[in-house]
């Protein structure tokens, strides 16, 4: 006996599911995202520009660091805790928010360092090497999957390798060049390069020789 099969309705034919068109549960948008990746960058940015910019107005750039780093901060927040499917704990929070402030001066130290190594060859020198060892260091410990065999893994090595190198090449140039020095705000006037004026120029009123001669007849 044959048995005949009935066809499926074109209702109940399955489908291949989009991929684009499935959406996890508490997602976080696209617009969403990008808040948080922007809040990231700009932390970071300012943080680099003011660690570098520090010696030439302390006061101002006090600001914008703390300004930066309360940016990273704040995305620190949007991503670990509003978009995070599981809130953290409060010893998971305490640490994500120390080494995000570690992770965010890591970066800022590095970005800086580089970007402006042709002004303050010196001091971008100390400050990159040290920038990329402090933003791996402070990732590891934010991570959740992070763990301390991470830091001297062969990974972990390679990075410390780097870093030296980055140091030493640093500080080979550096050497064997001048600071231009970094004139932001600081244009050089026409007075400034006026020539000073010789302190061996006569000052008084020079004597007459009719003057000179009238004066040695009344001695």
């Amino acid at each position: 006996m044959s048995t005949s099969t009935i066809p499926a309705r074109p209702s109940e034919r399955s489908t291949p599911a989009n991929p684009r068109s499935r959406k996890r549960v508490g997602e976080p948008s696209l617009y969403a995202r990008y808040v948080g990746a922007m809040l990231y960058f700009v932390g970071a940015a300012l943080i680099a520009g003011a660690v570098v910019h520090y010696p030439i107005d302390p006061p101002v750039y006090t600001v914008i660091c703390i300004v930066g780093a309360l940016v990273f901060l704040l995305g620190t927040v949007v991503n670990e805790f509003v978009f995070a499917a599981e809130r953290p704990t409060l010893r998971r929070a305490i640490a994500l928010v120390t080494f995000s402030l570690l992770l965010s001066f890591g970066v800022g130290l590095l970005g800086g360092g580089i970007q402006h190594f042709e002004q303050f060859p010196e001091r971008s020198a100390a400050m990159t090497p040290i920038g990329l060892l402090m933003s791996y260091a402070a990732f590891v410990a934010k991570d959740q999957e992070g763990r301390w065999r991470n830091l001297f893994s062969l990974f972990g090595a390679g990075v410390v390798l780097v870093a030296a190198v980055t140091w030493f090449g640093m500080s080979a140039v550096a050497d064997s060049m001048e600071s231009a020095g970094h004139d932001h705000g600081n244009p050089v006037t026409p007075a400034d390069e006026a020539p000073a004026e010789h302190d061996d120029a006569p000052t008084g009123k020079q004597e007459t020789p009719a003057e000179h001669e009238s004066g040695s007849h009344g001695h």
